[in-house]
């Protein structure tokens, strides 16, 4: 299985041609053989793929939803099927009201890395992958530092802290206007890691600028890349 490093790039505007990225090396064409075979099932049928690997929160209603989209743009749809499902299993809910967010827990967690909430962007990337490990990431005590941050030019660094099992620990990020720093990710996925709790964050991509997080070991991780034909990734950057 290839499980590899990603590109730091991407947490820049990026220029996208058809339906890949231009520069960063990744095609939404499926690179593998098993993938076109995925790309001809059915989005029931792959959502109960999904549901083998625990993967809950994928309706009838979201199919339904997906099935009219695709219709709809016709051969211009280019997205990949599974990657749309994890998006809408793993993007959590919104109160329009309130500006209250809630991370899923349907076994994925998915983000755009252009984000909407500037303030707590990292605070709610800890409460998105927290969500995928219930007590085994129990991530408390978040605080975000924007400080650093020059709002108007989108430069400087800000931090985010946290509390897990005792121990406390600091992330840093760059400011890239809207943009999410997969540094952080890569730091947090480092210090899971060295807990040793058997699992570690992998992510995948949708092909565009949406971020996929599953928290799993090794044998899930390989199983699900063989099935699903979806290439994971334990780092954006080596």
């Amino acid at each position: 299985m290839r499980i590899r490093g990603f590109l730091a790039g991407l947490t820049a505007l990026v220029l996208l041609t058809g339906c890949g990225w231009d520069d960063a090396g990744l095609s939404q064409v499926p690179s593998a053989e098993g993938e076109w075979e995925m790309e001809q099932k059915s989005f029931e049928e792959l959502a109960q793929i999904l549901r083998g690997f625990g993967v809950e929160g994928i309706t009838e209603d979201v199919i339904r939803q997906l099935e009219d989209g695709e219709a709809m743009r016709g051969d211009e749809f280019c997205l990949d099927r599974t990657a749309s499902l994890l998006m809408w299993a793993g993007s959590g809910t919104t109160d329009w009201d309130s500006m209250a967010w809630t991370p899923a827990e349907n076994g994925v967690y998915t983000f755009d890395r252009e984000v909407f909430r500037l303030e707590t962007m990292y605070t709610d990337f800890l409460r998105g992958v927290s969500a995928l490990g219930g007590e085994e990431l129990s991530f408390e005590n978040i605080r975000e530092d924007t400080g650093g941050v020059d709002w108007e030019r989108g430069t400087g660094r800000r931090t985010v802290s946290f509390d897990w099992d005792g121990e406390s620990y600091v992330l840093e990020a760059e400011n890239h206007n809207d943009w999410f720093d997969v540094s952080a990710a890569d730091a947090l996925n480092r210090i899971i890691l060295s807990r040793e709790t058997g699992k570690s964050l992998y992510f995948a991509t949708d092909g565009y600028q949406e971020c996929i997080v599953f928290y799993r070991d090794s044998a899930w991780a390989e199983a699900f890349q063989t099935q699903t034909g979806l290439e994971l990734f334990q780092f954006f950057a080596r």
